[in-house]
């Protein structure tokens, strides 16, 4: 049977207030968040993101919480007011064959002064993968759901996930099998098709240049 490591505790936080992370290693404020790399909407796109923060925030914080109790063992789990979107995530048949070895695992990558923090890598016993997965949580299922074509993902987490595949090389020396996203919708719950690392960590390149290129610019 193989051995599952846990992911070790990194010296790196993160300031709640602004989102900063810090890495003690390197003793200072990484000046940029994987977010922040990855992020390439329009001005138009983030005030409508900030017009809704109210509603979107409180839900994703809970349900990521609900997730990181579940994976640490806990019984006693408060859903707030989103039972809705965390138990049919509760009920994915992944968690059935699935052993973690990180939670909300924060990193850093100093050569780029990037910090990030991961929502869930583990190991899929059914499929002997390691599974790096992020989280998402949706709103309104009448946009994603279509009686004639099916589910739609709603965009692709690629770039995100490369981020976190090089930081996990950079501080764990490991690199998982594949990857994965969760979309918690209310009363629903889908994980998408497998997504290939090559194909996440060439996102990565691809929006790390970018971003490396507009501050060059400023």
């Amino acid at each position: 049977m193989k051995t599952i490591q846990k992911l070790p505790k990194l010296p790196v936080f993160r300031s709640e207030r602004d989102h900063k992370y810090y890495c003690e290693k390197s003793n200072k404020w990484l000046k940029f968040s994987t977010t922040q790399v990855c992020n390439e909407l329009d001005e138009k796109a983030k005030e409508n993101i900030e017009h809704t923060r109210h509603i979107w925030q409180p839900r994703g914080e809970t349900v990521h919480y609900c997730l990181e109790q579940k994976m640490l063992g806990s019984d006693d789990i408060d859903m707030g007011d989103y039972q809705e979107w965390v138990i049919p995530l509760f009920d994915l048949e992944l968690f059935t064959h699935f052993e973690p070895m990180g939670v909300e695992y924060m990193m850093s990558n100093p050569a780029k002064d990037v910090g990030g923090q991961l929502d869930l890598i583990g190991y899929d016993t059914k499929a002997k993968k390691v599974r790096l997965i992020d989280l998402k949580t949706k709103g309104d299922t009448k946009w994603d759901f279509k009686k004639r074509t099916g589910w739609k993902e709603p965009y692709r987490t690629d770039k995100q996930l490369g981020c976190y595949i090089e930081m996990l090389d950079i501080n764990c020396g490991i690199r998982p099998d594949i990857c994965n996203t969760i979309w918690a919708y209310k009363g629903k719950c889908v994980m998408n098709e497998d997504q290939p690392v090559e194909r996440c960590e060439e996102a990565w390149v691809e929006a790390w240049e970018k971003f490396e290129a507009k501050q060059e610019v400023f």
